[in-house]
């Protein structure tokens, strides 16, 4: 079964996270493996190496094995990076940082003029801004980083903030979705980043906080990515490991059919939480859930502005899961 929907929908979803758990894997492995998809037929679906900046500088540094892998690379696309940002519990020392490690940046990707990119940050909120979300704290320090960015000479990069999830979830989510969106009118690209799983239940946020989210991203117009957990299209119980994990159709289909519909967050929250793959409907021209739609063109649209990336430990199993399930490409 071949549907070009599905090809909007899955083009570039996925940003590798080979080092990270469960997966582990040492630094020369996984960017191995993120080079070898790179190259392979279904190259079209990833987009990111997701590393820390420490992993990034040892891949650049004389003699490793990753190096040699950069520099024989010569298959006419971007090497890109997004960085996990180095974590400060207080803003001013977070800034710090981050201007530092911007120059450790900007420095490696000039030495590779159109093979390597580093176009995309994220972080977890730092420590200190805990609890003051309705001040202007957030706004003024996405603003200052906005100053650092276009300092270095990245203005266009992309920002992504990880909140904490807590039982005060909703209001965390909407206030730190509109200091981003006032940012943005700045000139900057901030959005916001949900991990969607992790290797205990608690890691696992709900039905309700993924659609909470979602609609907080939407409502406000800024970006949306998840990192961990969305290893499977569908939503299910994992036996294995105990836990009831996530899919990207659910979350990301979620995302895709808001952006398109302007649904309720009881519609958000049935999506998230749907079992059945069959619900899923692809075709040449729409993309459905049950009766709610979305065509091609709007597929696509949401997926370059609203819904972006998830970050993976795994490529193979989401594309394992989908030719399981009858898709072809």
């Amino acid at each position: 079964m071949e549907a070009r929907t599905l090809i909007s929908f899955m083009r570039g979803i996925i940003d590798y996270a080979g080092m990270y758990p469960p997966a582990n894997l040492n630094l020369a492995d996984a960017f191995r493996n993120y080079c070898n998809y790179l190259v392979s037929q279904d190259e079209w679906m990833i987009s990111r190496f997701v590393c820390s900046l420490n992993s990034f500088e040892n891949i650049f540094k004389g003699g490793s094995a990753a190096l040699k892998m950069v520099e024989d690379f010569d298959f006419g696309r971007w090497i890109s990076f997004s960085i996990l940002l180095n974590q400060e519990p207080k803003v001013k020392d977070f800034l710090i940082s981050f201007r530092k490690d911007l120059e450790k940046v900007k420095k490696i990707s000039e030495e590779y003029p159109g093979k390597v990119v580093a176009d995309t940050f994220e972080f977890k909120l730092p420590a200190e801004l805990n609890g003051k979300f309705g001040t202007h704290a957030v706004k003024k320090m996405l603003e200052e980083i906005n100053d650092v960015l276009t300092w270095s000479g990245l203005l266009g990069a992309r920002i992504f903030v990880e909140p904490p999830i807590d039982n005060n979830y909703n209001s965390v989510f909407r206030k730190l979705a509109e200091a981003s969106a006032d940012s943005n009118h700045k000139g900057s690209r901030a959005g916001l980043k949900l991990r969607t799983g992790g290797i205990t239940q608690e890691s696992f946020p709900s039905v309700e906080q993924i659609a909470s989210a979602l609609d907080a991203c939407k409502q406000n117009k800024i970006p949306f990515k998840a990192t961990a957990g969305l290893h499977h299209p569908v939503r299910h119980q994992n036996e294995n490991a105990g836990l009831k994990m996530h899919g990207f159709f659910n979350v990301f289909g979620a995302g895709i059919l808001h952006f398109a519909n302007s649904l309720s967050e009881n519609e958000l929250r049935n999506i998230v939480m749907d079992e059945n793959g069959s619900a899923f409907g692809f075709t040449n021209d729409i993309f459905s859930w049950n009766d709610i739609t979305a065509d091609k063109t709007m597929v696509e649209k949401a997926r370059n502005e609203f819904v972006i990336s998830f970050g993976s430990c795994s490529f193979d199993e989401p594309r394992e899961d989908l030719n399981k399930m009858g898709y072809e490409f």
